[in-house]
């Protein structure tokens, strides 16, 4: 019995290190996991399920043959790079989509997962602007749009965000712990895994009157890192980014 747990892999054309990264993660690490949850930002950018790249067809039907294989269920939660990504493609990459924030019983403990943007509250530009984007009157009207201006649209959003995160400092990127302890009380657990800092991390901290624990499950640049969860306990690994190649 084994759970694992990943996020930010980002995967682009122009990054296939982590492409194959992802590969040999399911080939060699994940075969034995009844399941899998990826906590968002899967891909660098999603403009809608209508979009068909070789890459997005790649990786859905390598997901679709590990999870067939290995007779292993796969879930996804929406990152703020992803959030379009809809049932159409979550059908062809043989993933059950979940709330933004949802409790799971991982053997025996009450645990939240969420893909951890909610948590960053002192960005402030973000906050506001996630509220406008994810408004469904809004992503109706943008899914209506020429795919092609939608791809124009979304890459410009995506420069953007990397330009100001060179000025924005740690505090502001972090989540802030009073959100945390906040919502984990709110959802009664004493364990919360999420992505998003990419800041692969184990903390520990008093919550509900006892301790806590909050794993960050970290990026895929230069690392690979992944939750693994069993009856014996969890752990967070982070291993070089071609482990699984050597």
């Amino acid at each position: 019995m084994r759970t694992l747990f990943i996020a930010d892999l980002h995967l682009s054309e122009h990054h296939r290190h982590i492409t194959d990264a992802l590969f040999g993660f399911l080939d060699k690490e994940a075969t034995n996991a009844e399941t899998l949850y990826i906590l968002g930002d899967m891909f660098e950018v999603w403009i809608g399920d209508d979009e068909h790249t070789p890459l997005m067809d790649e990786v859905a039907q390598k997901l679709t043959t590990y999870a067939k294989k290995n007779n292993t269920k796969i879930y996804y939660i929406h990152g703020n790079r992803d959030f379009m990504l809809g049932k159409r493609y979550a059908k062809q990459a043989s993933m059950i989509l979940l709330p933004e924030h949802t409790e799971i019983d991982l053997y025996g403990t009450k645990t939240l997962i969420m893909h951890g943007d909610t948590l960053c509250l002192f960005d402030k530009n973000y906050q506001r602007m996630r509220k406008v984007i994810h408004n469904p009157v809004l992503q109706f009207i943008f899914n209506c749009l020429p795919l092609s201006l939608r791809k124009r649209i979304g890459w410009k959003i995506r420069t953007a965000s990397q330009s100001k995160k060179q000025y924005k400092n740690n505090n502001m990127m972090g989540v802030t712990e009073q959100e945390v302890i906040r919502l984990m009380e709110y959802h009664g657990v004493q364990q919360l895994i999420h992505g998003h800092t990419h800041q692969a991390f184990n903390h520990r901290f008093e919550v509900n009157g006892q301790t806590g624990k909050r794993f960050d499950v970290g990026d895929w640049y230069k690392n690979l890192s992944f939750v693994d969860a069993n009856p014996e306990g969890t752990e967070l690994v982070v291993l070089p980014i071609d482990y699984y190649q050597q």
